[in-house]
């Protein structure tokens, strides 16, 4: 007689929690429906107003943005609700759901930071440059700042991954519905894009981004510019087009000749001059903001020189940031504006490939090229795209000994007229020296207290930060005197020097066109200044030309686009014409057959770049009651003993001696001097030194 089998509690209670599973699961399924056609368009509509409140710093501005430009809002929230719409093709639908409106808002509060910071807009781009700016963050903010932030993005992820995990998970999909709304919508977006840029409603190049994320909106901005880099290839491209826009260059008959008014004093020789290019860090004329006055000038020696010397407007590519891309166009003659949005071309295309350039053109000349910036070497990976633009040394912040740094964090530039002097009687030659100054550079104080010698602010418009503004002319007025004792270190050179002084872009402090004289948020005065009495000609340039009009006027043509830009007339780059054959010349030269060069080869060949003006070097080794004392030649506070390869805490003495202790009986082989970057990477050694005995 078989047994009957007794169903235990447990078993119970696991059927009954099935049923209200499967029952959870059909009312979830059953929602699908009305989740398409209600909840989420209201989802994409709330989120797309939340990222469009934190891009623009305000709902006021939102609602303003939504009523006076509908039709761009409409776009952005046809964008939103598309990628929300991706959930639809997934068994996890609200985890994915979740995620992607996650991602919105995160991206959202992004924008309204950097914005807050660079007054540059956030773009896709920035994603890449993401170990860069963890980099600055003690710049920016407090180490209780810094911990709260971090915390909360962690404790924020954990949050997200624990919901993720908690979300039910749909029985089956229905993917032909699903995938056609999702395809549906796409190309929706593609089509609408395309009309858009034909008929002109969309732009085909971002020439403002400010402007344009103000008039496009977040989400279709930051869209465009995802995965955007490089110059897409020009229509009329190829090289038949390219060998005719070099044709007319030459033929143009306008060879580069020396200004008749250069004419070289007792002092000089028949030589061509040093020419040093000192791009400075926010810098511009304060006295341009209107209704603003000062108790002094900020700027005395810059707006001195503006007068007495050659000066005029050059219209940088930036605001608030981006000091990488002013120096490409000043030293490529290339247009940034052909680019991805936001792209910052020392990150992409100059990690791969070499780049004609005013550095490589003068090193064809006899110049030595040094590229010098007080800051990290590593920021915007400059070693590899300096070599990549024809420069041999490149002094950085860490081959750069007794350096003073501000309250914030950034170094002074006091440091840089010996650093600059040393550079120029370090070589035989004459010299092309890049200066990238830091000291102005932001973030500006909320609570800056006065300091003896600031410059008083006397009236101020009322839209601006007083204090962050007082703040700023503390640096620039250093930055200023760092120009006056330049000049004066120079005037007295006993060779022929020409110098460009300019600031790269506008600071971040919420400026406007309509509060500077100038108009224009872009314009950033340039004066070309020498010490032999020549005469210039400073007209108001795009910075992407004022390299080859500098060169045209000493008798040096250039590269390519130099030539290109010196045979055009100076008011060229508002015919349409012109930059669509400067676009072909950009895309052949980086990305196209290279018809431009001699048998499509690239004549520029990678630098073999020195770190430093002049080589740190080891005279001799000294052990004694396990002090190991290293004398030599350019040491700094960022240099670090190395014995047997393991590093060692080290002191730096002077530059011309460091220290380091060790265990007396440890046996020492051979010493290194290492060089190391502020992101802990090592940027050069020395070559070792045998020592081979005790520390004793």
């Amino acid at each position: 007689m078989s047994k009957r089998k007794v169903r235990r509690p447990a078993d119970a209670e696991e059927r009954r929690k099935a049923v209200r599973k499967k029952k959870r699961r059909r009312r979830y399924d059953r929602t699908g429906v009305l989740t398409r056609l209600v909840l989420l368009p209201v989802l994409a509509l709330a989120v797309t107003m939340i990222v469009e409140s934190l891009s623009r710093g305000s709902v006021g501005r939102m609602f303003g943005y939504m009523t006076q430009r509908p039709l761009y809002f409409l776009y952005n929230f046809l964008i939103i609700l598309t990628t929300l719409t991706v959930s639809e093709v997934f068994k996890h639908r609200r985890s994915v759901l979740f995620f992607v409106t996650v991602a919105w808002l995160a991206l959202g509060v992004a924008a309204r930071l950097v914005v807050k910071q660079r007054t540059q807009p956030f773009t896709s781009m920035d994603i890449l440059s993401v170990k860069d700016a963890i980099t600055l963050t003690p710049l920016y903010y407090t180490w209780p700042q810094i911990i709260l932030m971090y915390g909360g993005i962690f404790l924020a992820v954990v949050a997200v991954g624990w919901i993720l995990t908690r979300l039910p998970r749909r029985k089956r999909v229905r993917y032909w519905p699903s995938c056609s709304l999702v395809a549906g919508l796409v190309i929706m977006c593609i089509c609408i894009r395309s009309v858009g840029l034909t008929s002109g409603w969309f732009p085909r190049y971002f020439e403002n981004l400010v402007d344009s994320y103000d008039q496009l909106g977040f989400a279709t901005c930051f869209t465009f510019t995802f995965g955007n880099m490089g110059i897409s290839q020009p229509e009329a491209y190829s090289g038949e087009v390219v060998s005719g826009i070099l044709e007319e260059v030459d033929s143009s008959g306008d060879e580069p000749a020396a200004h008749p008014h250069h004419v070289f004093t007792e002092k000089d020789h028949p030589e061509r001059p040093n020419i040093i290019i000192v791009q400075m860090e926010s810098l511009f004329d304060v006295n341009t903001i209107i209704g603003a006055t000062y108790s002094e000038d900020p700027t005395p020696n810059f707006n001195r020189l503006s007068r007495e010397y050659a000066s005029g407007e050059l219209y940088v590519p930036s605001i608030g940031g981006g000091t990488c891309n002013v120096e490409f166009e000043v030293l490529t003659g290339m247009d940034l504006d052909f680019f991805g949005v936001g792209e910052t071309p020392y990150t992409t295309v100059l990690q791969s490939t070499t780049c004609e350039s005013v550095a490589y053109a003068l090193r064809d000349l006899g110049y030595c090229t040094t590229a010098m910036h007080n800051h990290t070497a590593t920021f915007y990976s400059r070693p590899v795209a300096y070599s990549h633009l024809g420069f041999e040394h490149f002094v950085s912040v860490e081959y750069m000994p007794y350096v003073t740094y501000t309250d914030v964090g950034w170094a002074e530039d006091s440091i840089l007229p010996k650093e600059i002097l040393k550079s120029l009687r370090a070589s035989e030659d004459r010299d092309l020296i890049l200066t990238v100054t830091v000291e102005s550079h932001g973030k500006y104080d909320e609570n800056y207290v006065y300091k003896d010698g600031d410059p008083l602010i006397m009236n101020f418009p009322e839209s601006l930060s007083r204090s962050r503004f007082a703040n700023y002319l503390h640096l620039i007025h250093k930055t200023d005197a760092f120009i006056g004792q330049l000049v004066e270190q120079l005037d007295s050179f006993d060779e022929p020097v020409v110098c460009v002084f300019y600031g790269d872009h506008l600071p971040a402090l919420d400026l406007t066109a309509e509060l500077l004289t100038t108009g224009n948020l872009y314009a950033s005065r340039y004066v070309v200044w020498n010490n032999y009495g020549a005469h210039f000609d400073a007209p108001d340039l795009q910075a992407y030309r004022m390299s080859a009009n500098l060169l045209k006027q000493l008798g040096i043509s250039g590269g390519v686009i130099s030539r290109y830009h010196q045979a055009a007339p100076l008011d060229a780059d508002s015919d349409q014409d012109y930059l669509d054959k400067l676009q072909v010349l950009q895309y052949d030269l980086l990305y196209g057959d290279k018809s431009s060069y001699e048998n499509g080869e690239n004549p520029y060949q990678p630098v073999d770049l020195m770190m430093g003006s002049q080589p740190i070097s080891i005279s001799s080794i000294s052990t004694d009651y396990g002090r190991v004392l290293v004398n030599g030649l350019h040491f700094t506070e960022r240099s670090v003993i190395y014995i047997d390869d393991t590093p060692y805490p080290t002191g730096f003495i002077s530059s011309a001696q460091l220290i380091a202790i060790v265990p007396r009986t440890q046996a020492i082989g051979s010493v290194s001097v290492v060089q190391i970057a502020l992101d802990g990477s090592e940027l050069s050694r020395t070559d070792p030194v045998e020592v081979g005995r005790a520390a004793a």
